[in-house]
């Protein structure tokens, strides 16, 4: 029985420099690096950019409900907020959620002159010149 000897496949040749690459190079491990870069921006931006589109919907629910509210309570109580008696614009201030809002209501003519159309805009009270919400409505004369 005859022993061989087998050669290292790492043993260096009389230069230094293995004969056997292991590993991956400096090259490789940077445009991984950048394409992981890149990936991780688009990921940031579009979770950045849900965030400001998920608080800009809740604003306009809320100034929606608040036009609502609005809206509602002038067409049910009539009398001293009845739109034929009342001015034809209206500002107040209301607060809702911690948030305070301007609120526009108008009263303007229709064709027949027993109805009366009822508009109501709100905005936030930091950026009274975007409109969150607006709402029309109709009343007629009892």
């Amino acid at each position: 029985m005859t022993l061989r000897y087998r050669e290292n496949p790492l043993r260096q040749q009389s230069n230094g420099i293995k004969s056997r690459k292991s590993g991956f190079t400096l090259i490789e491990v940077m445009v991984a690096l950048a394409v992981f870069a890149v990936v991780g921006l688009a990921l940031t931006k579009n979770a950045s950019l849900a965030v400001v589109q998920t608080t800009r919907m809740q604003e306009q629910l809320l100034a929606s409900m608040v036009a609502q509210n609005v809206l509602r309570e002038r067409l049910a109580r009539g009398g001293e907020k009845d739109p034929f008696t009342r001015t034809n614009r209206e500002q107040q201030e209301i607060q809702m959620a911690d948030r305070r809002y301007q609120v526009i209501t108008r009263s303007e003519t229709t064709d027949n002159d027993d109805v009366k159309r009822v508009r109501v805009s709100v905005r936030d009270d930091r950026r009274p010149d975007d409109v969150l919400a607006e709402i029309v409505g109709f009343v007629g004369r009892h």
